[in-house]
């Protein structure tokens, strides 16, 4: 019984930990090419204009929006394999149903919120809500313009949907929704870590998990971080399992949780502060002096500079979620209301934030830039002497796209996120014949 309320407790604060980084994520696109210093390495020049302490960790945490995709990845990887191999021991003819279940039910579960988006998303767009230019004439969109034609519109609406399902061809639309790139990769990696439970199902317990480990560590190491993360919380859901004598003698379960436990008890927060700085490293492909170590190692191989920079951001992530579980007094905020509420929302405010701040953001600060300082806020912020009002009306923003955000986040989780998970237990219901 205390295993199993551990077992629970962790995938509450897991909760938790997806709902701070949503929220982590929302203020980054709020605030990136926008707020230039908390986007720049401490280091660079000219110094007058850095060397600002929420430039360095643990302070530029709150700025590492690409960071937490990373964070998205390694939960969503436990999230979508704990359930399955519970049973795997306990009842194989149930392990084999709900895995077939899961693989079934996975696409209408995420691309269901995602067309809902696409359709609101591209409304605003129609209606002139939102103010987007196609980047380049190859990107899909033209003549999509405000109360224009409605063909240009729905070819960029189905261009943009097929986009997120990889189905474009050499068209790739997002625009708007600029940060659906990650549904391919989520919808993606999660066939993937079914695949490896299925094929790794009769294998020894101690195989398993180094066999997982390994695969994690060689996909990181060859630049896909984001397959490693899944496989990485599919690796913690095994030990997990394993953590509950499931997969060993009573014995035998006994001595390894006794020595992993002692063994562990020892790094927990030095490599916690190693994932936090980690995390917090700039997209900057320079690499600038907090990438000491990636001159030295030149790690990952056969990638860019971007890639590889994700790449040590997914260290820092698997590192991250690894230690907390060693860390109950760390982890604990995770599990209070606010922190719970957030995760359970999360993948509405991921899918809504970029809609509400292409249509708040901009006009909320204009808006308050011509009240007090009678020019618009991109004159406003050239006259140096107006920082206080700048401050002033992004704080406006802020509060005033927060709670909205939030409330709009709630509706959607119930009303939406929720009924595509009832959708897709229908829609296997008529498929299988049940």
């Amino acid at each position: 019984m205390a295993l199993a309320a551990s077992a629970t407790s962790r995938e509450h604060w897991l909760d938790g930990l997806r709902g701070i980084a949503a929220a982590i994520v929302a203020w980054f696109h709020f605030t990136v090419g926008e707020m230039g210093p908390p986007y720049r390495s401490f280091w660079t020049n000219p110094a007058e204009d850095n060397r600002r302490w929420f430039q360095l960790p643990p302070f530029r945490l709150i700025f590492a929006g690409q960071a937490m995709v990373l964070i998205f990845f390694v939960i969503s990887g436990y999230a979508v394999s704990i359930s399955i191999i519970r049973l795997r021991e306990e009842a194989p003819a149930q392990f084999y149903r709900k895995l077939t279940s899961s693989v079934l039910r996975r696409g209408f579960r995420l691309y269901i919120p995602v067309l809902i988006l696409c359709l609101l998303s591209h409304v605003a767009l129609y209606t002139g809500l939102i103010d987007w230019t196609p980047g380049n004439p190859t990107e899909g969109c033209p003549g999509a313009e405000p109360w224009s034609a409605l063909g240009p519109h729905v070819s960029c609406l189905t261009l943009t949907f097929l986009t997120t399902l990889d189905l474009s061809g050499p068209i790739f639309v997002t625009g708007y929704n600029f940060h659906l790139w990650t549904i391919s990769y989520e919808f993606r990696c999660s066939l993937a870590v079914y695949l490896v439970i299925l094929g790794l199902a009769s294998v020894k317990a101690q195989m398993r998990l180094a066999i997982v480990a390994c695969l994690g560590v060689v996909f990181l190491w060859f630049g896909s971080p984001m397959f490693s993360a899944f496989l990485t919380g599919l690796l913690f859901a095994e030990l997990d399992v394993a953590q509950q004598q499931v997969l060993f003698p009573p014995s035998v379960g006994k001595r390894y949780r006794t020595g992993l436990a002692n063994w562990i008890s020892l790094l927990p927060g030095l490599l916690f502060g190693i994932a936090i700085f980690l995390l917090c490293l700039p997209q900057d492909p320079s690499f600038p002096p907090e990438f000491w170590f990636q001159s030295r190692l030149a790690l990952p191989f056969y990638v860019d500079p971007t890639m590889r920079i994700r790449a040590w951001h997914a260290v820092g992530a698997i590192l991250v979620v690894g230690t907390l579980r060693h860390l109950p007094l760390v982890r604990a905020p995770l599990e209070s209301k606010l922190a719970q509420f957030l995760g359970m929302i999360s993948f509405s405010i991921y899918l809504l934030h970029p809609l509400f701040i292409m249509v708040l953001r901009n006009r909320i600060l204009d808006a308050v830039c011509r009240r007090l300082w009678g020019t618009d806020f991109w004159q406003t912020r050239q006259d140096e002497s107006a920082w206080h009002v700048l401050f002033l009306a992004w704080a406006v923003a802020g509060a005033i796209m927060g709670p909205l955000l939030v409330l709009a986040s709630g509706y959607m989780a119930r009303s939406v996120d929720r009924r595509s998970v009832a959708f897709s237990y229908q829609v296997e219901k008529i498929l299988c014949g049940r």
